[in-house]
């Protein structure tokens, strides 16, 4: 089984996969590292030399990857990979997607000062958070699951979506 983290930049994917998938014994891979190694630069670069548009694509094309056929794996996903309809029903085709939600100050609290975020202008300012997560809340609704991440310690937020899983 695979299950996918979605959320925004942010929400803990990254922290919490690891932790997940060493819980379970599975893999963990951060889409956003993983193709970022794949294209040889980093996530700011590709926006600026090639678009979102590329970038997104590059996303999309992860479902044919070879690593995607792996059984036992954790995805953390970028913050805008289920924004499109084919990548939302290949995630629900191979296993669980699970929201993790916090809040714009959450968010900017984890963020911290941090310029490799293309999305977002500096300084950072939880309206522009805001603004993005009213654009895909409705997105990561469609989740199989949500987790509440704001104020939980990564240890309590593993044990939650375990306690998912098992029932799932």
């Amino acid at each position: 089984m695979i299950i996918f983290l979605t959320g925004m930049m942010g929400s803990g994917k990254t922290v919490v996969g690891k932790a997940l998938g060493e819980k379970l014994g599975y893999v963990f891979i951060d889409l956003d590292r993983y193709l970022e190694s794949k294209a040889g630069k980093s996530i700011p670069e590709i926006f600026r030399k090639k678009g979102e548009a590329a970038f997104r694509k590059m996303e999309s094309d992860i479902q044919h990857d070879p690593i995607m056929n792996y059984k036992n794996l954790v995805v953390a996903t970028g913050g805008g990979f289920p924004l499109d309809r084919s990548n939302r029903e290949w995630m629900k085709s191979k296993g669980l997607v699970i929201w993790l939600q916090a809040t714009p100050e959450t968010i900017l609290k984890r963020l911290g000062n941090t310029s490799n975020r293309p999305l977002l202008p500096q300084p950072v300012k939880p309206s522009h958070i805001d603004e993005i997560l009213t654009k895909r809340t409705f997105v990561y609704k469609m989740a199989n699951y949500y987790i509440q991440t704001d104020d939980k310690t990564v240890s309590e937020i593993v044990h939650e979506i375990f306690k998912r899983i098992n029932h799932a």
